[in-house]
């Protein structure tokens, strides 16, 4: 049994024991910033660099998920946060840098005559909305990327909603999880088969929201205890192989969405029992510092990419522009807007379920 928090950051769980936590040594775990280093990093190759080969963006994006899902089963269904809490933290993590990229992007687009984004895109950009509303009032590319966003605070909401029962009631919650899982699946699939596009598919709660509960029910099934067959050094290895092999473009969507997604979250929720390389790649500086941050820079870099895009120059120009944006949006927005919030909204710590 143990207390879990976030360190300073905000970015690595840390495990405490449950004596007086300030008299306790904290326990980082880096493979987890490590991860999404290489999520973000998947993001960049897609935008920037090459679309060729597997489509690293769709990856990239689809690791972020699988480790929001078992970041969130963690802090609702282990720890038991309390909820005000939970949604406290969550909007001073992703609200403050979002509403100023959607403010400066809407100033810009006005003061250049330009058409995107409009009124509505930006409303429905900080409403968390715009995975919906693109379809009745267009999309912005320049805010593009938010869809992701949109399914994240959307899954978040519906696993509060699943904990707020679940602590009341106490039933099978991954029977639920999985239930809720498949037909958000499902959904997916019959509206890929239906003929429907891929943006309008997966860039829906509905149906792309499955990848965030797949990552929280690996972790709960594996957490207590590891299967026979998943046990060694090499299963995360194998599995996030065969995870990278069903994502390639050539594999149809709802295998992507289903067995690609559950061989990404088994690989994260094993990868403590990785191989030590594979633990040493994921923990590289370089890596750990991408996964810090990750959230300004795929914020960020949206702008940057469309303007390479409609200016016609070369894409990977403006790389160095973007992550620096990021950077500087980490250290002046996000981390002070985060503190300030997470001070005055401080409610009860965890109480840790076995």
């Amino acid at each position: 049994m143990y207390h879990d928090t976030y360190d300073t950051a905000g970015q690595n769980l840390i495990h405490t024991e449950p004596a007086v936590v300030a008299e306790t040594k904290s326990k980082r775990v880096p493979y987890l910033d490590g991860w999404r280093g290489l999520a973000l990093i998947g993001v960049l190759i897609d935008h920037f660099i090459t679309k060729h080969g597997i489509n690293s963006g769709r990856l990239g994006v689809e690791m972020f998920f699988v480790l929001s899902g078992r970041l969130m089963a963690e802090i609702l269904f282990v720890r038991a946060t309390p909820l005000a809490n939970f949604v406290a933290r969550r909007v001073s993590r992703v609200y403050p840098a979002l509403f100023v990229l959607a403010i400066c992007a809407t100033l810009y687009a006005s003061v250049a005559g330009k058409h995107d984004p409009t009124l509505g895109q930006f409303l429905s950009t900080i409403t968390f909305t715009a995975n919906y509303t693109r379809l009745w009032i267009g999309e912005t590319k320049v805010l593009g990327h938010v869809w992701s966003l949109c399914i994240e605070e959307h899954m978040y909401l519906l696993l509060g909603i699943v904990a707020l029962m679940w602590r009341r009631w106490n039933f099978p919650l991954v029977t639920v999880l999985t239930a809720l899982a498949l037909a958000f699946m499902v959904n997916g699939a019959v509206e890929t088969a239906m003929g429907l596009s891929y943006y309008t598919v997966y860039w829906r709660s509905d149906a792309r929201g499955a990848s965030i509960l797949v990552g929280a029910i690996a972790y709960l099934v594996l957490r207590d205890g590891v299967p026979r067959a998943l046990a060694g050094r090499w299963p995360p290895i194998i599995l996030g192989v065969a995870g990278l092999a069903l994502s390639i473009k050539v594999v149809p969507d709802p295998i992507k969405y289903s067995a690609a997604t559950a061989c990404l979250a088994a690989s994260l929720v094993l990868m403590e029992q990785a191989p030590a390389f594979a633990l040493r790649i994921l923990e590289h500086p370089l890596i750990l510092r991408a996964g810090l941050w990750s959230y300004s820079i795929y914020l960020w870099q949206q702008p940057f990419f469309r303007g390479a895009v409609d200016a016609g120059i070369p894409r990977w120009w403006l790389l160095p522009m973007a992550i620096a944006a990021g950077v500087v949006s980490f250290y002046a927005i996000e981390q002070p807007a985060r503190r300030w919030l997470n001070a005055r909204w401080h409610t009860r710590t965890e109480i840790v379920r076995g």
